[in-house]
């Protein structure tokens, strides 16, 4: 590894990179700080981290440090120190490496706006199937309480799951998260909303009543468009059924430059990872709940992915090549009703590359 520069010398290891902060306790809103505020902060490299710089406005002037009090492998907590002002964070290592200012910003109150007895925040307005990421929900109560939450379908108003929550300990913010499934199954997408209810009442029976105390929303979202850069669709040679020498066209070719970054559009297990004269270097996924089998073909090198590994909605898998009978960089995509090749039916992926386009 090279040596990573700072002012003052070189160290042998890399800095610190800042990616997220959470509230833990102390906090002056559902999305604040307040001097006091017990802060996480997550990241890469964090293991060493000794301190945490407040940068503030511009300049040094008003930069406050506030000493480690927690520190693991991904994230560090730190109390806010008393004249700290909103703005971003940078991390300092044992080694004196120092982070690159972060993007997330703090925002630091010096007294608690907001009189609500709740206050509800959604984290991320689109959550995908079979994703990493949950849906989660922060919850931060002003005054002592016990609550049930209930997730409903909105389509239908029905009551999907209920979390009961228990005793909220005024100004600690206490997550919520959901995986998309009720059982271990995948559940449709659509619009989904968080509805928390005093414990009392119960949420089966206020779900049916304007009583929730908060609510919020998220939408539930089962693809993920799987080139992650500039492309085009292509013209008549492109699309499912296209003539092809000895046979035809089982999938569309979408069109990008060599190297821009692959994912999987649906979650999944690997099946197949291999390389073939006209498919070139290619991944095939079994979708996770969606009875559908993903193949991407052409990659500009074999994935990394061994075959049976677990794969995530938007986890990347390689990346736009040309290899094999390929004219052109570009993603050969197709999409199988039941086993790839194995008595399944391909079917035309292009109106749903269009739909997940659209959104992603």
């Amino acid at each position: 590894m090279p040596l990573v520069g700072s002012s003052g010398g070189a160290f042998a290891t890399a800095p610190a990179a800042i990616k997220a902060t959470s509230c833990l306790a102390g906090c002056a809103s559902v999305d604040a700080a307040a001097p006091g505020t017990v802060l996480r902060i997550g990241g890469t490299n964090m293991r060493d981290v000794r301190e945490v710089v407040f940068i503030g406005g511009a300049g040094n002037r008003d930069n406050t440090i506030a000493r480690v009090v927690r520190a693991g492998i991904n994230s560090v907590d730190v109390i806010v120190p008393p004249y700290a002002s909103s703005g971003r964070l940078r991390a300092v290592k044992t080694d004196g490496s120092r982070s690159a200012p972060s993007r997330v910003v703090v925002s630091i109150m010096r007294k608690t706006v907001s009189t609500d007895a709740l206050q509800l925040r959604v984290v991320g307005q689109r959550v995908f199937a079979a994703a990493f990421r949950r849906a989660r929900i922060d919850l931060l109560a002003r005054q002592p309480m016990s609550v049930v939450v209930a997730l409903v379908r909105v389509s239908d108003g029905a009551v999907v799951m209920e979390f009961p929550i228990g005793a909220l300990v005024p100004g600690v913010v206490r997550s919520l998260t959901w995986d998309g499934k009720v059982a271990g199954v995948l559940q449709p997408a659509g619009r989904y909303e968080f509805r928390v209810f005093n414990a009392v009442t119960g949420a089966q029976a206020a779900a049916q009543a304007p009583a929730a105390v908060a609510a919020g929303s998220f939408d539930l979202v089962d693809h993920k468009f799987p080139i992650r850069g500039k492309h085009e669709f292509g013209g008549a040679q492109a699309v499912f059924g296209a003539g092809r020498a000895g046979h035809v066209h089982q999938g569309h070719d979408v069109f990008a430059a060599c190297g821009t970054p692959l994912v999987a559009a649906r979650g999944g297990t690997v099946k197949v990872n291999a390389r073939e004269a006209r498919a070139g270097n290619y991944v095939v996924i079994d979708g996770e709940g969606a009875k559908l089998d993903y193949a991407y073909m052409h990659l500009r090198e074999a994935s990394p992915l061994r075959v049976g590994t677990r794969v995530f909605t938007g986890q990347l898998i390689g990346y736009v090549g040309d290899t094999g009978a390929a004219v052109g960089c570009h993603l050969h995509f197709e999409i199988w009703n039941g086993p790839w090749q194995g008595g399944g039916t391909p079917m035309d992926p292009l109106p749903s590359l269009q739909a997940w386009d659209s959104y992603s």
